[in-house]
């Protein structure tokens, strides 16, 4: 029999509901393990969870179940209570962790076209559907492109008028109180909202297999808690809103074909490993670029990501990168654009960034060339950018590294002196004629790095997850593998493929991750609530 829960059942989370495992570790704040089925524990593997279930303990009945509480699946449980459905959402974080990667999230989106945050032509969606269709060769699903160009608007009033998220003029959430990030205020209002809309929260409940009725309609879904306790939450409809892949190791390079170790997930959770997809591929469901990441450039592992040394010592223009061969690989001014450098790094198994003392001068006095989001404006000193490296130097940080030849920083990086030493000598002869023939670099970054000491930081190509995904239509519905919708199941944001080709659009639409969320929660709310709780 199916059992009801009270509201407060539901807020008291994963304790009330006796999910919770004894250990009082909150999964949502381990951010260590960057991801899961790694060999070492197979049971944290949904395909193998899903193979071993038992039999539910407890079972529960809604309208509409939504499984992941980033901005996705918030959306949709508040859309969805908004018209009237009984709500659960189901999450594999406890209480702590609500939100998942959503928390480290800064811009909502635009309906707009620009790059690096100068956004254009605000509100005008024939103008954002042409750049974006455009953008991703038509590789994206240009009816879903059209919608979401229409509708992107509309939801973006919405999130302020009834879920009461604000953001600023670019785009940026507001910060909270006491200096709450703006991610993670949004998260929080979307949250509290949710409870007072009656939606009730089952948390430490890892969303692992769908349930089906004699029509292969969904119609459910069972949870496994970390205590090994099984349960199954009845419901009309199902929309998969799990975050992604970007913690799952297997999954990650399976789909995009870039080792693992190449590369270091930024503010993960380490809980988006791949859920939603397994759920859905279970089914029959298609793919649509499950490749497609949101790279965000090189990093240093250890060090502040919005710090000078990061940013003025590894994503500058007028500065050399090379790959583990001592090699120049590019146009350095790929580093201004997300995409360009996420596409190009992830072909080196290492990226490093060399300059000079010529460089750390000119940067201290005259600033960055290449605007990093909001963190240092070109032309604006940087007075901190020596004290920064040298601080590294004194920790003997294996990522940063100082000499006074070319030949000894070759040899401190692990790299051929000679070749090292023969690649600056070309790139600095293109300095001085003013051409690049390698890869053609604008003249106006060619900047020879010639004057002791030198400097070499070992970098690490970021990204913020996936945004490839299941197969969907412009109602967020899961397309099965006969091209056609399968019934009850919705899937959105990180767990739905269509709004992107092979990549992310960050360069032309910044935050339009972001807005997809949002878009695609909402969509699926609205057509499940039309399609199968017409009473409400």
């Amino acid at each position: 029999m199916a059992k009801e829960l009270s509201r407060r059942d539901f807020l008291l989370g994963s304790t009330a509901l006796g999910i919770v495992a004894a250990s009082a570790g909150s999964v949502g704040l381990v951010t260590q393990r960057a991801y899961a089925a790694d060999g070492e524990n197979e049971d944290e593997d949904v395909w193998r969870i899903a193979d071993g279930l038992g039999e539910p303990s407890e079972t529960y009945e809604c309208d509409f179940v939504v499984c992941g509480s980033g901005t996705t699946g918030l959306c949709a449980a508040t859309r969805a209570a908004e018209l009237g459905a009984s709500v659960i959402l189901v999450d594999a974080n406890t209480e702590n962790g609500v939100g998942g990667n959503s928390r480290y999230v800064e811009n909502i989106g635009n309906v707009a076209m620009g790059t690096d945050n100068a956004l254009e032509n605000v509100g005008v969606a024939d103008h954002y559907y042409d750049g974006l269709a455009s953008y991703h060769r038509y590789a994206s699903n240009t009816i879903i492109t059209r919608r979401f160009a229409d509708d992107g608007e509309k939801v973006r009033a919405w999130t302020t008028d009834f879920q009461g998220v604000t953001y600023n003029a670019r785009g940026k959430y507001d910060e909270g109180e006491d200096g709450m990030s703006g991610g993670r205020a949004a998260v929080m209002k979307m949250y509290k909202l949710a409870q007072d809309l009656g939606v009730r929260f089952l948390f430490d409940a890892r969303a692992c297999k769908l349930l089906t009725d004699d029509a292969g309609a969904v119609n459910g879904v069972l949870c496994k808690g970390r205590a090994g306790n099984v349960v199954q939450v009845n419901a009309k409809a199902v929309d998969l809103c799990t975050g992604g892949f970007s913690a799952n190791k297997e999954m990650f390079e399976r789909y995009t074909n870039v080792p693992y170790d190449c590369v270091i997930p930024r503010g993960s959770m380490g809980t988006q490993r791949g859920d939603g997809l397994a759920m859905g591929l279970s089914l029959g469901a298609l793919l649509h670029h499950p490749e497609a990441v949101s790279y965000c450039s090189w990093i240093l592992p250890g060090h502040y990501n919005k710090g000078a040394l990061t940013i003025c010592g590894t994503n500058q223009a007028d500065e050399v990168f090379l790959n583990q061969e001592g090699r120049r690989f590019c146009d350095e001014s790929v580093i201004k654009d997300w995409t360009l450098s996420g596409n190009i790094g992830s072909q080196q198994q290492h990226v490093f960034a060399v300059i000079d003392q010529a460089f750390v001068d000119k940067t201290m006095a005259e600033g960055v060339v290449t605007r990093r989001a909001n963190y240092f404006e070109p032309g604006e000193p940087v007075p901190q950018f020596q004290e920064e490296i040298d601080k590294a130097l004194v920790r003997d940080n294996p990522r940063v590294f100082k000499a006074d030849t070319i030949e000894e920083l070759g040899r401190k990086l692990g790299m051929d002196p000679e070749v090292l030493k023969t690649q600056m000598e070309t790139y600095n002869s293109y300095c001085d004629e003013g051409y690049d023939h390698d890869f053609l670099k604008d003249p106006q970054y060619l900047r020879k790095m010639d004057t002791p000491p030198f400097y070499g930081f070992r970098c690490l190509l970021a990204f913020y997850g996936s945004v490839g995904g299941l197969k969907v239509d412009e109602y967020a519905r899961v397309i099965g593998s006969d091209f056609k919708p399968i019934p009850g199941l919705y899937a959105g944001g990180s767990d739905a493929g269509g709004l992107f080709g092979p990549y992310y659009d960050v360069s032309c639409a910044p935050g339009s991750m972001q807005l997809w969320a949002r878009v695609s929660g909402y969509w699926a709310a609205d057509h499940a609530i039309s399609e199968y709780i017409p009473s409400v």
